[in-house]
């Protein structure tokens, strides 16, 4: 039932938001517009249908770079001039920025950097250690602990420079210096990187995995870094599992058949690392990647040549779709390192090297989907990118594009981003509400769930047209996937490469590729799932997180649903339970539109209309269809007055 707008004492929190970019006549085109002082503009212009825009971009002049036909826009370049004639037709529907998206992965604040694993010998264990700052950096303070087995430190170095034995002569098992013990010469350069290397006095360090070593340094510009905890079973070379598809539950489903076998997912980042047969080919060894397209230069490339500059894009896909199988301890597992290895792939190059890309860009990425979708059985999208909101969500061209994905029922996994904890810090387009929009979880180094965290940089809602995001959050931290040292981003962060061609990234795009790859198992279990039915099946199908006494640990504006589960999201038989009370096609014609349930209160909390903070604690809400995924009819008279 579609409810309007009554109760007058809760501030809608759409009325907070900042408009650049909304539908206009030509009389208000020029208020809505700001002058814009350079002699080219990079804009998007949207009319009834793009063959009539094409004609007044003919009439006016300008440099056409982007046919966009699924949101009836073209990308052009203008001059001042032009785009002030160009504010004068009635033709002209809307004139935006051709705004910037970015990837939406992580990267430490924190410019000392240590690396993730350790290397080791008979009787050593080594840790590199980079400074990316540009000035020097001084050891302030260094604690180790290691199995009481190997005796005690032989030898310390820093920097190749030796430790007093006499402050280490004692030690077994436990060391700690502080800044007395360590040498004034023990320091990193602005740039330089370091290797502490400790020697034990017994032989043996190969017979324990890494989460029996502990390794933390502080510097005096107040800065630490830590060794980052290994999972039980990870050895301390190394080794060749990605562990979140055991978090989820996909490794019981690989050992049942189901691994997104028959199930084209779209990929729409910086591209692919298309040479690497974990990618390339599926378990079966056969050739999987469907087509590559090149959204930035607008042409189709051969699967094999398809190349990312960047590493995100392949970061992202080999989460979803890595062939290989999963090694612990040395060992060949049943399942593999991929959450759905037998997916095929069609990837879609749309970000740039340095990890930008643009709304033209990224919109063509999508109409370029849209337009075969069908030829190519693409049943799912992920979009590990993000942008600012600058309107409403039905407002944003992107926005559109991404809704026309779904009205053709083709499933859109997207992360929320990573500029949270704030509320209202929902990104472009995961501000959709049709969408699966994911928010992102650390598993804290242990396949026990009960002790994941959600990532603190993790994007918080509610949206500001008050919808409850994310939906649900998945694993998204320290994710083990495929990369290369010759790549932009692992150049720039080295520290983050891992053994045989693994590179270790955090984030929402991380989160959102998990989630991506577990609607491929669903679509291979029912291939006759709706887009609807997938959401209704995810979102019903998790765990909120909660706090001992039973509260939750966090609110559904920070974790959503709860944590996603891959065997539950297969199984489950919930219908009609996902965007009830909205209609695609009238919010894309602009028929109507809609608004969510989270409101604000005169002290500045937000709560779901409708229910008292103890009822949503106890995931009543879940048992009742979903209700804050439902959307109500947007009221623009109440919103004026309200707002």
């Amino acid at each position: 039932m579609k409810l309007k707008y009554i109760h007058k004492s809760a501030m809608l929190l759409v009325g907070m938001l900042s408009i650049s970019a909304i539908p206009f006549s030509a009389h208000s085109a020029k208020s809505l517009l700001d002058p814009v002082v350079e002699r080219h503009n990079e804009v998007i212009i949207q009319g009834n249908d793009i063959l009539s825009v094409k004609k007044i971009i003919g009439d006016v002049g300008g440099l056409i770079t982007h046919e966009l036909s699924l949101i009836n826009g073209l990308a052009v370049s203008v001059s001042d001039t032009e785009l002030a004639t160009l504010r004068l037709f009635e033709g002209v529907i809307t004139i935006i920025k051709n705004e910037a998206v970015f990837t939406a992965s992580a990267l430490d604040n924190c410019k000392v950097y240590g690396s993730h694993v350790v290397e080791m010998s008979a009787n050593k264990i080594r840790w590199n250690i980079y400074n990316a700052k540009d000035q020097k950096v001084n050891f302030n303070k260094m604690t180790f602990n290691w199995p009481a087995g190997l005796g005690n430190i032989r030898t310390l170095k820093i920097n190749g420079l030796p430790v007093f034995v006499s402050v280490i002569a004692d030690q077994n098992g436990e060391l700690v210096l502080n800044a007395a013990d360590i040498p004034a010469t023990a320091f990193l350069d602005a740039y330089e990187d370091a290797t502490v290397e400790l020697a034990f006095t017994n032989n043996g360090t190969d017979s324990y995995m890494h989460n029996d070593f502990s390794m933390d340094v502080s510097f005096a510009e107040n800065c630490d870094r830590e060794l980052a905890k290994g999972y039980e079973t990870q050895s301390i070379d190394g080794d060749s599992n990605t562990y979140y598809v055991n978090i989820i539950g996909a490794d019981a489903l690989h050992n049942m058949g189901i691994t997104g076998k028959n199930v084209t997912v779209a990929v729409v980042d910086s591209g692919l690392w298309g040479a690497h047969k974990a990618l390339n080919r599926n378990t079966s060894n056969r050739s999987r990647i469907k087509a590559a397209y090149d959204a930035i230069n607008g042409t189709e490339v051969s699967p094999h040549k398809m190349t990312d500059e960047n590493i995100h894009g392949t970061h992202v896909t080999s989460i979803i779709a890595n062939s290989d199988r999963a090694v612990e301890h040395g060992q060949m597992t049943s399942h593999y390192q991929g959450v759905a290895p037998d997916a095929n792939l069609v990837v879609v190059k749309a970000i740039h090297p340095d990890g930008h890309s643009t709304y033209a860009d990224a919109i063509r990425g999508l109409q370029y989907i849209a337009d075969n979708h069908e030829a190519l059985n693409i049943r799912v999208v992920n979009l590990s990118f993000g942008a600012q909101p600058r309107s409403s969500y039905w407002q944003d061209p992107l926005n559109q594009a991404v809704m026309a994905l779904w009205e053709k029922d083709i499933v859109v996994v997207t992360s929320v981003g990573n500029t949270g904890p704030s509320a209202m810090t929902v990104g472009v387009p995961a501000n959709v509400p049709y969408v699966i929009s994911v928010g992102g979880i650390s598993d804290n180094n242990t396949l026990d769930t009960s002790d994941d965290k959600m990532l603190s940089f993790s994007s918080q809602g509610p949206t500001h047209d008050a919808f409850v995001k994310p939906d649900l959050v998945a694993p998204g931290g320290h994710m083990f996937s495929l990369g290369n040292s010759t790549m932009q981003t692992a150049i720039k962060f080295p520290q983050y490469l891992m053994a045989k061609d693994r590179y270790m990234m955090s984030g929402t795009s991380q989160s959102s590729g998990v989630v991506t790859g577990i609607v491929a198992l669903m679509l291979q279990n029912n291939p006759n799932l709706s887009a609807n039915d997938v959401k209704c099946r995810l979102l019903g199908s998790t765990s909120m997180a909660q706090s001992p006494d039973g509260t939750l640990a966090y609110s559904p504006f920070h974790q959503g649903s709860g944590s996603v589960n891959a065997i539950k999201a297969v199984e489950s038989t919930l219908q009609a339970c996902a965007n009830n009370g909205m209609d695609i096609v009238a919010d894309l014609s602009g028929e109507q539109h809609y608004t969510g349930a989270a409101r604000q209160d005169a002290d500045g909390n937000y709560y779901i209309q409708g229910f008292e903070f103890e009822v949503w604690e106890e995931g009543f809400i879940w048992n009742e269809g979903f209700i804050w995924n439902e959307g109500f009819i947007w009221n623009e008279a109440f919103m004026n007055t309200e707002g």
